[in-house]
């Protein structure tokens, strides 16, 4: 796996965009219960934190295809990107209103949400390009990645989540009065800040060295049939 990993330059740079995003989408999702609990003071807000959230994500997912039809994909993602890196400023500068802070969640998990599905698009594509360059697919090595990036990111955001709570003294509260404002301060840090640092990053991995474009991928094609390596129907 790792062999095919680093002779194919683009799975490389998509695999390592992953891991960034699925850091920083992790990382958020995981303090979500903390937050509500010792930032907001009302942990039973977080349900319906969740189900906007959820909602959200639904119609990201329902409507994709049809931004898919009328935008290209480097676009899409700059789109998506400025929707989180807006959902997590505002969140960060938020009162403890749940209107805020429910719009706020709302533009990061719709922009989140497209940017999953664009990965997954660009993992995809990996796979021709892989053929074209080193004669061979390695679909099942290549696919297999995703699930793994994804416990690799929670294993990550667990790990971050256990410090913070430790050093912003939130493992000794009780309740949101027992958090201190540096306190609060450091969760909406490693909250918020860092995982906008990690989905940035990834963004501006694979606006600098992802090259498969529309144009690309058919030249892949064409090539590839030419060599007979595949059969376009």
């Amino acid at each position: 796996m790792v062999r095919i990993i680093f002779k194919n330059d683009q799975l490389l740079f998509t695999a390592i965009s992953m891991v960034l995003f699925m850091i920083g989408y992790s990382t958020t999702t995981s303090f979500g219960l903390y937050f509500f609990k010792y930032a907001y003071g009302d942990e039973n807000m977080y349900s319906i934190f969740a189900l906007v959230l959820g909602v959200s994500q639904i119609i990201a997912l329902a409507v994709f295809p049809l931004f898919r039809k009328k935008f290209e994909r480097k676009a899409l993602y700059a789109g998506a990107t400025a929707f989180v890196v807006a959902g997590y400023v505002i969140f960060f500068f938020s009162p403890m209103d749940m209107k805020f802070i429910g719009a706020s969640g709302v533009l990061i998990f719709l922009g989140e949400a497209f940017i999953q599905l664009l990965m997954l698009m660009f993992l995809s594509d990996t796979i021709e390009y892989g053929q074209w360059k080193l004669g061979r697919r390695n679909d099942s090595v290549t696919l297999s990645l995703q699930p793994f990036i994804n416990k690799m990111g929670n294993a990550i955001a667990s790990g971050i989540v256990g410090v913070t709570v430790i050093i912003s003294g939130i493992s000794q509260a009780t309740s949101a009065a027992d958090v201190t404002e540096e306190g609060l301060l450091i969760l909406k840090a490693a909250m918020l800040i860092l995982p906008l640092l990690c989905i940035l990053a990834g963004y501006l991995l694979y606006r600098i060295k992802y090259k498969i474009d529309s144009k690309l991928y058919s030249q892949i094609l064409s090539d590839l049939q030419e060599r007979g390596d595949i059969r376009l129907e």
